[in-house]
């Protein structure tokens, strides 16, 4: 909700939960917001567990309880990184096709490169970033290998010249 947002109070709801600090039905009273939205709105207050900032959110459902609202709000959070991750890292910046379906299409196409790549982390034993793999697999997209073969470190550079110089490695180039 914008800070300088004008509203009057309808109705103040009693809170059970210590993070909800406000519960109430409002109706906005500038002269725009009434054109727009002539409607009830609920308002929630809440500081936040993790960091103890204070967020207030504004719904149209009277009927959930503000925790609900609170938990709603947070998950919407958590799929709007999901987007973010999806989009710097799987580079879907621009739609290919403008219908409907072209979008879905791409949108699961996105979404099925991203649950194949948090599989094949929680499959192998690496330490490697979601986005770290990403990157290894689309560099090796035409190499023919094993995940455990992508995912492993290189040798370190200082090991791979005191194996060349022990003559107990040779190296071969493709």
């Amino acid at each position: 909700m914008k800070t300088s947002a004008v509203y009057e109070v309808v109705e103040c709801r009693e809170t059970t939960d210590d993070s909800i600090l406000e519960d109430q039905i409002i109706r906005l009273s500038s002269d725009k917001g009434r054109k727009d939205c002539p409607t009830d709105l609920r308002r929630v207050k809440i500081c936040r567990e993790e960091d103890g900032k204070v967020l207030v959110f504004i719904s149209n459902d009277l009927k959930r309880s503000a925790a609900e609202i609170a938990a709603l709000y947070k998950s919407r959070w958590q799929i709007e990184l999901f987007f973010k991750w999806i989009k710097q890292n799987l580079k879907v910046k621009r739609f290919l096709g403008r219908s409907e379906n072209a979008v879905k299409i791409q949108v699961l196409t996105a979404m099925i490169a991203y649950l194949l790549l948090r599989l094949a982390q929680i499959t192998t034993p690496c330490k490697l970033s979601l986005q770290q793999i990403a990157r290894r697999v689309s560099l090796n997209l035409t190499r023919r290998c094993s995940l455990l073969e992508l995912f492993s470190d290189p040798p370190d550079s200082m090991e791979v010249n005191s194996l060349q110089n022990q003559g107990s490695l040779e190296l071969v180039y493709a």
